[in-house]
């Protein structure tokens, strides 16, 4: 009896030590006291993700859409190179999946993106939505930030750089330029016996390390649970 309960602990022991899980919080809001789910729109677009962070817990930004685009803040070791171009196409088939053709073809949407005459001095993430929207036709842009892509390995730190995705999606009115929702995901894959009570109450993936494009896909699919249009 005593042989078999030591066997027992040992193979818990050796789950609870390979056990990995997902650290991740994001959140939601809507714009003023609109009822979102009665808006109606002929198109939507999903903008190419720009990279770098326009907010901060230390220094809140009212507007972050008007910020200027050099006030985009990211540190590219914690960005893979493409890694804006993955985050739009997440966005995009997420949309596509719920809006079907509703939602501007990817393809027309990056031609028309590059197209546009823009200021980086000058111009904002608001400013560039209005823009191509007016271009494309769309009523509504998806406006996306990315500022960590890391994969699993890239990291000196424990364990091993486990893979960490932050990004924030703001909804903009083209005609009005209105920010009418925000969405955002800040999540790290740790191993449970970092944080054992933690793990336990954090949101678990499985019991292997995941790469960052699936963090982000599982991120994109968190945030878009709250999407406010039907």
């Amino acid at each position: 009896m005593a042989n078999t309960l030591t066997i027992y602990l040992m193979v818990i022991t050796t789950l609870i030590i390979n056990y990995v899980c997902v650290w991740a919080s994001s959140d939601t809001t809507t714009a003023g006291k609109i009822d979102l789910s009665e808006l109606t729109f002929e198109r939507i677009a999903v903008m190419p993700f720009l990279i770098g962070k326009l907010e901060s817990p230390d220094k809140p930004v009212e507007k972050p859409l008007s910020q200027p685009l050099p006030q985009l803040l990211a540190d590219n070791y914690n960005v893979k190179e493409k890694s804006g171009q993955v985050m739009t196409r997440l966005v995009d088939e997420t949309l596509r999946a719920r809006f079907r053709d509703k939602v501007v073809p990817a393809e027309t949407v990056t031609e028309a993106f590059l197209d546009i005459s823009s200021d980086h001095t000058i111009d904002t993430p608001r400013k560039l939505a209005m823009k191509l929207g007016d271009v494309i036709g769309a009523d509504l842009v998806v406006v996306g930030t990315l500022w960590r892509f890391r994969e699993k390995g890239t990291d000196a730190q424990p364990p091993e750089g486990s893979a960490s995705i932050a990004f924030a999606v703001f909804l903009v009115d083209v005609p009005t330029g209105k920010r009418l929702w925000r969405g955002a995901f800040d999540g790290t894959q740790k191993a449970l016996t970092e944080d054992v009570v933690g793990g336990l109450k954090a949101i678990k993936m499985g019991i292997r390390w995941l790469s960052a494009d699936e963090l982000a896909r599982y991120g994109v699919k968190q945030v878009f649970r709250k999407f406010p249009l039907h």
